[in-house]
C-alpha cells in the first residue's frame, strides 16, 4: 500500500472519486469506500459494517466495500482515509497507540460488562464535542461515526489453570496491545501483542500459555480446540474499534447525506452492540460445551482479583497525565458516561 502513501497526485485524484459516482456504474449515487481489517462474517463485519452498508444504500449511496484486509492492515486502513483513498475505516487505538493514546480508555478493566453501555459512553466522548474527538480524532482530521467494542475480555489458558492473580506471573499470554500492556504488567504475566487470528497456532505450538480474549471471539478462531481453562467475570478490559470518516468526505457532503451517513451509523452502533451482548452469552455456552473449565472470578472489593485490577484505570490515567495528555479527565469523563448509560439501560 506504500504507493498510496506516497503519491499525493494518486491520492487526490481518488479523494475526488469517493463521493462522485463510478464511471462504471450507470447511476449518478454518491460512493462511499469502505475498507476494513474484519471479514464480513466476523460480528464487526456482519451486525456493524454490514448495518451501515445497508442502510447507506437504502438512503441513496453506492457503497464499494473492501473487507477482511483488502485494502492492508489496520494501520494502512486509518492512513488510506487520511489520503482520501477510503471514505470510511476502522482506527483502532490499539494499533494505533502513538496517534490515539487517550481513546485506549475503552480498553480498561471492569468499566462496563454490557456492549451497548460501552458503544454508547464511547461515542458521547468520540462524537464531535467530546473530549476524545477534540483531543485526538478532530487534530487527525478523522471524524468517529460508530465503534465496534466488545467489553468482558477473559484470560484462556491451554494447561495451565488460572484461579487466582498467583497464577499469573511467568506466564506468556497474547494481548492486543494498548491499554490491555498496563493492565498485563499489573498482573505479572508477561504480554505478547499479536493478530488474534494467529492466536490459534501461538497456542497449539505452546509459543504462548494463554490469551486474553472474549468468549464470543473464542468461536470463529476456534480456541475451544487449544483451550482448556478459562476465567469467567474478569473482565479484563474491551477493545474499542472507532470506524471513521475523513473531514474532508465528509464536509463535501450536503447537509441531508451527513443525516443519513450519521442514522446509518447509529443504527451500526446499536445493532452492533446488541448482537455483542448476545454472542457473549453464547460465547460462554460454547465454551463449556465443549470441555473448557470455567473459573468463576469474584471482583468484590477487597478480593485477590479485585485489588489486583482496581488500580490499573489510575495507574493509566497518570501514565498519560505525567505526559502532559489528559488521561484523569478522559477516564473521568467516561466513568460518568458509562454510569450514565447504565441508568438508562435499566
Amino acid at each position: 500500500m506504500g504507493h498510496h502513501r506516497n503519491s499525493a497526485v494518486a491520492a487526490a485524484a481518488l479523494a475526488a472519486l469517493v463521493f462522485s459516482g463510478c464511471a462504471s456504474d450507470s447511476s449518478s449515487d454518491p460512493v462511499i469506500r469502505l475498507g476494513d481489517s474484519y471479514s464480513p462474517a466476523h460480528p464487526f463485519g456482519k451486525y456493524g459494517t454490514a448495518t451501515f452498508n445497508e442502510a447507506a444504500q437504502e438512503s441513496g449511496f453506492q457503497v464499494d466495500y473492501f473487507p477482511a484486509g483488502q485494502m492492508g492492515n489496520p494501520q494502512d486502513l486509518a492512513t488510506l482515509v487520511g489520503a482520501g483513498v477510503l471514505t470510511i475505516a476502522p482506527a483502532s487505538a490499539a494499533y494505533l497507540e502513538d496517534q490515539f493514546p487517550l481513546s485506549s480508555v475503552s480498553d480498561l478493566p471492569n468499566m462496563t460488562t454490557d456492549a451497548c453501555v460501552a458503544a454508547n459512553a464511547m461515542m458521547d466522548l468520540l462524537s464531535e464535542g467530546g473530549i476524545l474527538y477534540e483531543e485526538e480524532y478532530e487534530p487527525m482530521g478523522m471524524r468517529p461515526l460508530w465503534i465496534s467494542i466488545i467489553p468482558n475480555y477473559e484470560i484462556l489458558t491451554a494447561s495451565r489453570q488460572v484461579t487466582t492473580p498467583e497464577d499469573l506471573p511467568g506466564l506468556i499470554i497474547r494481548s492486543s496491545g494498548g491499554a490491555f500492556d498496563v493492565t498485563m504488567a499489573a498482573t505479572g504475566a508477561a504480554a505478547v501483542s499479536m493478530p488474534a487470528g494467529d492466536t490459534y497456532e501461538a497456542m497449539s505450538r505452546n509459543t504462548v500459555d494463554g490469551t486474553v480474549m472474549p468468549f464470543l471471539s473464542t468461536v470463529p478462531y476456534r480456541l475451544d480446540e487449544v483451550s482448556a481453562y478459562s476465567t469467567d467475570g474478569l473482565n479484563l478490559g474491551s477493545v474499542g474499534i472507532p470506524y471513521v470518516m475523513s473531514h474532508e468526505a465528509w464536509d463535501a457532503l450536503t447537509a441531508e447525506q451527513q443525516s443519513a451517513v450519521q442514522a446509518a451509523a447509529d443504527e451500526a452502533n446499536q445493532t452492533l452492540c446488541e448482537a455483542l451482548n448476545t454472542l457473549h452469552e453464547e460465547g460462554r455456552t460454547f465454551l463449556q460445551d465443549n470441555g473448557v473449565t470455567m473459573t468463576e472470578v469474584d471482583l468484590s472489593p477487597g478480593s485477590a482479583w479485585g485489588q489486583l485490577t482496581e488500580p490499573v484505570p489510575q495507574r493509566w490515567a497518570q501514565s498519560l497525565d505525567d505526559i502532559g495528555l489528559p488521561g484523569s479527565e478522559v477516564l473521568s469523563q467516561y466513568e460518568s458516561a458509562i454510569a450514565e448509560h447504565e441508568g438508562t439501560q435499566r
